[in-house]
């Protein structure tokens, strides 16, 4: 039976519920296309019709003849012959009692284990077909069932790895794979880090998820369970010259050497401390002072009673993950008191170092509010 769908001439001037409608029945009508397509593409690969055209595979005909991505072919010329290996699927996905994505993930069952999945076929049938995750759930629990060796810990262990190199721009990029514990704890930590967006959040999930790395990984260096290497607790440790503080120096790096911007210098003087090493004229140390906090801890803590989140617009992170911050620099002179200073997390603290935001006085006593500049964040 056809499904015919009127056209939504203004997508514009229609209501929310007319925009739902004509997508669910756009969806509809892309179920039974895909459907059909997934039938008439199994029949055409039985036939062998990409001979008939001088294609050497069907793979092939899809990607020349209809100038498909070979990704998008590979899948559907898959997907139409685990269609013709599991026709009880395939019916359940024409009757619409699954969807086409869970049909494709029972697909992917059936090629991991075609001696098991026919057996069980019937018995997930009657189990599925209550959204893709839960499907995946089901599924994924008779997998580690009929063949434990699915989740080979052992061979997890071969394949962990965590590849990392410095980019030419100065980002940090890398490829990691965890075995299953480790990488739950790993997307645990993160997702603990990574509170609901506030309204004016902008940043996407990933984004987000970066930043929450971030701060997983600066936590531990503040924190009691982080090693002593060398008498101290490991953090980052930049050099610089007294002019960089100001953001002319000729010194602005990490004691392995990795040249740093100048903006990230003035962000880092906020809320750091301070060893200060004097040289002479042949680079030979003449004194080293005590190591001491821009920010001494009191004071960190009547700031964190004033502000007790950061005070970026609709930003509720909590003190604890938030740098103090120089409404008038401290590498400009400005001074390190309580009216001076505001909390701010790190994603928001970076934005005044590059310009992104405005800070401006609200009228409360003690307090201060930021203001998004003119330049979007």
């Amino acid at each position: 039976m056809p499904i015919i769908i009127p056209r939504l001439d203004d997508p514009e001037s229609a209501s929310p519920d007319e925009r739902d409608e004509h997508l669910m029945l756009l969806e509809a009508a892309r179920q039974a296309l895909q459907v059909e397509w997934t039938e008439t593409m199994a029949v055409a690969e039985k036939d062998g019709d990409h001979d008939l055209f001088g294609y050497p595979s069907m793979v092939a005909y899809l990607k020349h003849r209809m100038g498909m991505a070979g990704g998008r072919a590979h899948r559907y010329v898959k997907n139409a012959r685990a269609a013709s290996r599991c026709p009880a699927t395939f019916s359940a996905w024409q009757n619409r009692q699954i969807s086409g994505d869970e049909a494709e993930l029972m697909f992917r069952a059936s090629e991991r284990m075609p001696d098991k999945y026919p057996d069980a076929e019937p018995v997930l049938l009657e189990m599925v077909g209550d959204g893709v995750d839960e499907t995946k759930r089901i599924l994924d629990y008779w997998k580690s069932e009929a063949d434990p060796s699915v989740l080979d810990l052992e061979d997890q262990l071969d394949r962990r790895h965590f590849d990392v190199t410095r980019r030419a721009n100065g980002m940090v990029a890398g490829e990691f794979a965890l075995p299953q514990l480790e990488g739950e704890t790993l997307l645990a930590a993160v997702d603990s880090l990574k509170p609901p967006p506030a309204d004016s959040d902008r940043r996407t999930t990933t984004q987000r998820r970066a930043d929450a790395l971030g701060d997983l990984a600066r936590s531990f260096l503040d924190g009691a369970a982080s090693p002593m290497v060398g008498g101290e607790r490991p953090h980052l440790n930049v050099h610089v010259d007294l002019t960089s503080l100001g953001g002319t120096g000729a010194l602005h790096e990490t004691t392995d050497g990795i040249v740093l911007d100048p903006a990230l210098i003035d962000q880092i003087s906020c809320d750091a401390s301070v060893t200060r090493i004097v040289f002479g004229p042949r680079s030979e140390v003449l004194d080293v002072g005590r190591k001491t906090r821009v920010i001494p801890a009191a004071l960190r803590r009547a700031v964190g009673a004033r502000d007790r989140h950061c005070v970026a617009p609709g930003c509720r992170r909590s003190a604890r993950w938030c740098d103090i911050h120089h409404k008038t620099p401290w590498s400009e002179g400005g001074q390190t008191r309580i009216d001076n200073l505001i909390l701010l997390c790190r994603y928001h603290h970076t934005l005044p170092h590059l310009e992104l935001f405005s800070l401006e006085d609200l009228e409360i006593p003690g307090r201060a509010a930021v203001r998004m500049g003119e330049r979007s964040i």
